[in-house]
């Protein structure tokens, strides 16, 4: 299968702006948000962040962009936020090319959108939902499942020691 577009989401704990158009992520989650057992649902989290990094095959697609995102207890058809992005208004934000690609590079239209939600309810465990929607096109930018501790696990809620850093190698 020929894949079009693609892409990728961060869930973190905060996004934030740089000068030099850098962006600094903070608090970034792997695979899963866990709780302490103890914790009840539903939980509010102060502030939490999710990174979209969404691409597709310049000049592949001309529809509009819509942006869903699914938090736990949302149905498959009523996402918790959609965020519309206007095809036009996406590429005149585009700027000319600078330099010309070379052999091993292709051209691609790329969306890098930050999302902050403050504070965030979540009702109940389950995994928060990432999808972009182009035409009939559906991309899955990834999921975060939320949930609490299992009783066989050992997770430390706390600082970890960072692993030591090796030696510069010759």
């Amino acid at each position: 299968m020929e894949r079009n577009s693609w892409g990728f989401s961060l869930f973190v704990d905060d996004v934030r702006s740089e000068m030099g158009g850098k962006m600094s992520i903070m608090g970034l989650y792997q695979s899963d948000m866990i709780f302490p057992a103890s914790q009840d649902f539903p939980l509010v989290l102060p502030r939490f962040g999710i990174l979209i990094k969404y691409y597709e095959v310049q000049n592949y697609f001309t529809d509009d962009l819509v942006v869903r995102v699914f938090l736990p207890g949302d149905s498959k058809d009523a996402p918790s936020m959609i965020m519309p992005f206007s095809r036009v208004a996406l590429n005149a934000a585009v700027p000319p090319r600078q330099h010309e690609l070379e052999e091993d590079q292709e051209s691609v239209f790329n969306l890098t959108y930050p999302i902050l939600i403050s504070p965030l309810v979540v009702k109940q465990e389950g995994f928060v939902k990432v999808r972009i929607v182009c035409g009939g096109v559906t991309t899955n930018l990834g999921s975060l499942m939320i949930r609490k501790a299992r009783p066989d696990e050992n997770i430390q809620f706390g600082t970890l020691p960072m692993p030591p850093v090796p030696p510069n190698q010759p």
